[in-house]
């Protein structure tokens, strides 16, 4: 390390040197530009030795606590989401509806349940509207077709 040191050093009385002694025109630009990448390899020359050692972090002592917070905010907004786009989605295929997502407080975040409350359609019809619904969402959200409770609220 202090022959690295020692090496600036030299390199940056070098660089003071040629100042002085260094006339001004053409080549001066050219001469600068040649010991500005000197300089550069003279800062750079220990990386590659740095970079060969093994390195190990120590994490002895140290103890890590989970940020409930800003788990329960994730967990929050994950659900509010994924509901609002499936209400959106359900929206632009015929049915008005209200859907409440429950997810599995673990990582990574797995769905518990969909409960989908539709609106607007006749007490006769909930059967293949249920089906309907119970299936898009799946479909949707890749899960299976018994996570999704379905209801039907009669017009």
């Amino acid at each position: 390390m202090g022959a690295w040191i020692m090496s600036i050093v030299g390199v940056i009385c070098l660089g003071l040197l040629l100042e002085i002694v260094l006339p001004e025109g053409q080549t001066a630009k050219y001469v600068r530009g040649a010991f500005s990448l000197l300089v550069v390899f003279v800062i750079a020359a220990p990386l590659p030795k740095l970079l060969k050692t093994d390195w190990q972090l120590n994490l002895d002592g140290y103890t890590f606590e989970v940020d409930d917070k800003y788990v329960n905010s994730t967990y929050a907004a994950y659900t509010e989401n994924t509901a609002a786009n499936l209400e959106r989605y359900l929206s632009e295929n015929g049915y008005a509806a209200r859907v409440k997502i429950t997810v599995e407080e673990k990582m990574p975040i797995t769905l518990k349940s969909v409960e989908v409350t539709v609106t607007n359609f006749k007490a006769e019809t909930a059967p293949q509207v249920s089906e309907d619904v119970g299936r898009l969402i799946s479909e949707r959200l890749g899960c299976d077709n018994s996570a999704v409770s379905v209801v039907i609220s009669p017009s």
